[in-house]
């Protein structure tokens, strides 16, 4: 079986190949406003000035306009392929109670402790799901909690 690839350009005779726009053309082209702005799309795809074009034989004319057509058919375009399922696990989202918070904070302050001075940084970067940020906020809930459980006592 073989593969129908779309095609990009079409020769037209006595005036050279067509092309659609590029994405740069494409982005000027939107700023236009008006019947001036599909004449301007044909023009560009010939590499010719809205000008140049308006210049043409209307025969010559209808004939960019129907390789634009072509080349805008749906039946050109590929069809996209189906996606391939992403090999990932679902990372809880949301708010996370005190209790975890605590719990993650003592974890994270334990292995602080263990790790040589300026380790903890790039280990806490490398754990998956946990951020720097949350990180502190974490260990700084751990300490003001032990904190105040020995001005208790």
């Amino acid at each position: 079986m073989l593969a129908r690839t779309p095609f990009t350009e079409i020769e037209i005779e006595g005036i050279g190949t067509y092309r659609l726009p590029n994405q740069w053309q494409s982005q000027r082209l939107r700023r236009l406003r008006g019947e001036e702005r599909h004449t301007a799309v044909l023009a560009t795809g010939c590499g010719m000035s809205v000008r140049q074009f308006n210049k043409l034989p209307a025969d010559k004319q209808a004939e960019v306009h129907k390789a634009y057509l072509a080349l805008m058919s749906p039946s050109n375009v590929a069809p996209l392929a189906d996606p391939v399922p992403a090999n990932t696990r679902a990372i809880p989202r949301g708010h996370l109670s005190d209790g975890q918070k605590l719990a993650i904070g003592r974890w994270l302050l334990h292995h602080k402790a263990k790790l040589p001075h300026g380790h903890f940084g790039p280990w806490v970067e490398k754990q998956e799901g946990l951020c720097r940020s949350m990180a502190h906020q974490c260990m700084a809930m751990a300490r003001n909690c032990y904190e105040g459980t020995e001005a208790a006592e």
